[in-house]
């Protein structure tokens, strides 16, 4: 399986919409770069925080239970690394930028930075703060939608923190040898296509 059918079943079974600068920068990457295209990519510098901050919130959002978290799977890994050769530095400007607000988020709720708040402390803030960015998509959503009706054209909002963290999570823990193979069921040489079997009660998604 190539990485283009990877990201579309990963999309498919999470029933996740990806954003233009995942989509587009996963699906370029596959191409073949030259050595000045290369040399050409700027990446930002991550701080040892940032690097923290990105390994807590993946955990938060796939934690380990009876099936390893994210981790385990080197989501943390996967999420820098997408970033630095994936997105643009704007792109990556904004998702750090993001890490810099939710601490101070953090701060102002808690009295204390991301890192040094409980677990349950940490996942009632990133909670709040996608049901907030939820808010602001559907009020964008509806905005966009009266302008069209206007005859205006609407260029895509770029995507927002949460969102950029989220499914970079959730494609890279689905993507990876665990996510695949211990959090869906796998089946190492599966035989005949049967699309249509029903799923049975507590019966994980297929990976295959």
């Amino acid at each position: 399986m190539d990485r283009r059918e990877a990201i579309l079943r990963v999309a498919t079974l999470t029933g996740l919409t990806l954003s233009a600068p995942l989509l587009t920068g996963l699906l370029t990457s596959c191409e073949t770069k030259t050595k000045d295209s290369q040399t050409q990519k700027i990446t930002r510098v991550v701080s040892g925080k940032h690097k923290t901050m990105v390994e807590e919130i993946a955990e938060r959002i796939i934690p380990t239970t009876d099936t390893p978290g994210a981790k385990e799977a080197k989501v943390p890994e996967f999420i820098l690394l997408t970033l630095a050769d994936c997105y643009s530095m704007a792109d990556q400007d904004r998702f750090f930028q993001g890490l810099d607000a939710l601490d101070e988020q953090a701060k102002k709720t808690y009295n204390n930075s991301f890192l040094d708040l409980k677990k349950a402390e940490q996942t009632a803030l990133l909670t709040q703060v996608e049901k907030t960015a939820k808010n602001e998509a559907v009020a964008q959503k509806k905005k966009d939608d009266a302008a069209k009706l206007e005859g205006i054209k609407v260029e895509p909002a770029a995507p927002g923190f949460f969102q950029m963290m989220k499914e970079l999570t959730v494609v890279g823990y689905f993507s990876s040898e665990v996510g695949a193979t211990q959090a869906l069921s796998y089946v190492h040489v599966p035989g005949s296509y049967n699309g249509c079997t029903d799923l049975q009660p507590n019966q994980k998604t297929w990976a295959t």
